[in-house]
């Protein structure tokens, strides 16, 4: 649920279709998974000096992008980020990849909605024609809980510590601020 994430998805589309690639997307539980094995702090947690400039940096790359931000929004930290992560992994095993994830971003980010809520992830499956009962039935299933399970443990392994992070050929990138370094590797790839 990274503002992070929702400011560099545009660009990082732009990438990929600039090179014809295929985005693998792998939502994992940062806060209570993969930041407690890899060092990290919920944004709650930080010292304030670290709140404050996060702040400051999200509405600077607001307007560099033109990207509406909310930098402070009303539902985040997300009261239960679990149930709209499994809706995201729901969404992608029937094939709409993508789309379900940046709604959820757009909804917390710029929409000032609650994503945990089943109201806001029924009208986002709605309007990406996804039915929605289908869609809670698979995202509670045991199979769904296991991928997240498995994206969390295997980010872990891999040393994934922060989102976004971008991976190309085996080699990290971390943050919407190193997309330009993604695209310069792809093109010298």
């Amino acid at each position: 649920m990274s503002p992070w994430s929702y400011l560099g998805l545009p660009r990082l589309l732009n990438i990929a279709s600039k090179f014809n690639l295929e985005i693998e997307e792998k939502p994992i539980d940062l806060v209570g998974k993969v930041f407690p094995s890899t060092g990290g702090v919920a944004v709650p947690q930080r010292h304030i000096s670290r709140q404050n400039y996060r702040l400051l940096e999200l509405k600077r790359w607001g307007e560099f992008l033109k990207i509406n931000i909310n930098i402070k929004p009303k539902f985040f930290p997300v009261k239960d980020p679990h149930t709209p992560a499994l809706f995201c992994i729901a969404s992608i095993s029937l094939g709409k990849k993508i789309d379900f994830g940046f709604k959820l971003l757009e909804n917390l980010w710029s929409l000032e909605k609650d994503i945990s809520e089943l109201e806001i992830l029924k009208t986002i499956s709605n309007n990406l024609q996804l039915d929605f009962n289908k869609l809670k039935e698979l995202a509670s299933s045991d199979k769904i809980k296991k991928i997240y399970e498995d994206n969390s443990s295997q980010a872990i392994h891999d040393e994934i510590f922060g989102v976004p992070m971008y991976i190309f050929k085996g080699e990290k990138f971390w943050g919407q601020d190193r997309l330009e370094l993604l695209e310069y590797k792809i093109k010298n790839s």
